[in-house]
């Protein structure tokens, strides 16, 4: 593990004298269920993301069950605004945009709609994207997030589909009419999505996260970390968040809770004889609150980001 002890462990409050005043900055997921389910309960990935980071960073959950990429593109201009005029920077970079200086870094999560079987149900033929126009897809979305002022992106691979789980989900749903039908999706369907999604992060030189390979070097990684063959488990959406935590750190550790300074000072640093002066603006503050590490040790907190 590689801070806290406990997926949920936030970051202690810093002094009076190096907190933030000014708006907090932003971490935005954006993808289809596997985001939107990423504040279940108990223990959603993203809800450990938002218990790391409570009081330095807001964490904003824009995923929409049952999104492919084709219909993502339809939203990307009311999750992240408008984009410059000049277009995102191939380097990488940002380059201003409606969100410019107040995102911490985003995630793209979509694939597991996309790669939905056209022999299957009716709905998946219809979530159904082909594997070229996924990736062109992608590539799409990540220059319009960096043009909307993003300048750190995570990218993430639909992760692997168990097919006995798939299965048993399709009786439970439909019944045994179902037993006989194509699953509406499939490891070997999938996976070349998986692959199209880390050439499409090669090519835009942005992070990776290739959740189709490395699920599966769990052990009994279908019955342990799927719920229905697709979904998370609360086991597999703490080791997701575990993983995302281990790529966004390691590729960007000034985004390490501990490397940005609170919101608003810890309660026990007021001064009580003169309590604006405790909320006066501090010299050289930051909207994104990427100041100097902040000192302390760990506080636990819930996976639903419930500490004060």
């Amino acid at each position: 593990m590689l801070a806290s002890a406990t997926p949920g462990a936030a970051a202690a409050p810093t002094s009076a004298g190096s907190f933030v005043a000014a708006a907090r900055p932003r971490i935005i997921l954006f993808g289809d269920s596997l985001t939107e389910r990423g504040f279940d309960q108990p223990g959603g990935w993203a809800a450990y993301m938002a218990a790391n980071y409570t009081r330095r960073a807001d964490v904003v959950n824009r995923g929409m069950s049952g999104y492919n990429t084709r219909w993502a593109l339809q939203v990307l201009p009311y999750v992240f605004g408008p984009p410059a005029a000049t277009g995102g920077s191939s380097s990488g970079s940002s380059s201003g945009g409606a969100l410019a200086g107040q995102v911490l870094f985003a995630t793209l999560f979509f694939g597991a709609n996309d790669a939905a079987k056209t022999d299957g149900p009716e709905h998946s033929a219809r979530q159904h994207v082909p594997v070229d126009e996924y990736g062109r897809n992608l590539r799409q979305m990540v220059s319009y997030m960096r043009a909307a002022g993003v300048g750190r992106i995570l990218l993430l691979t639909p992760p692997p589909v168990w097919g006995p789980g798939r299965r048993k989900h399709m009786l439970w749903r439909v019944g045994e009419q179902s037993k006989d039908w194509p699953l509406d999706r499939t490891q070997e369907a999938t996976q070349p999505y998986a692959r199209a999604a880390a050439e499409a992060a090669a090519e835009l030189g942005v992070p990776c996260l290739d959740l189709n390979t490395l699920l599966q070097q769990e052990e009994g990684w279908g019955e342990r970390l799927l719920c229905d063959g697709l979904h998370l488990t609360p086991t597999g959406q703490e080791r997701l968040w575990a993983l995302v935590r281990e790529a966004v750190w390691r590729e960007w550790p000034e985004t390490r809770p501990e490397a940005l300074q609170t919101q608003f000072p810890a309660w026990d640093a007021i001064n009580f004889a003169d309590i604006p002066s405790s909320f006066a603006p501090q010299g050289g503050q930051q909207a994104q609150g990427a100041g100097k590490a902040a000192g302390g040790g760990k506080a636990a907190a819930g996976a639903n980001g419930a500490k004060a």
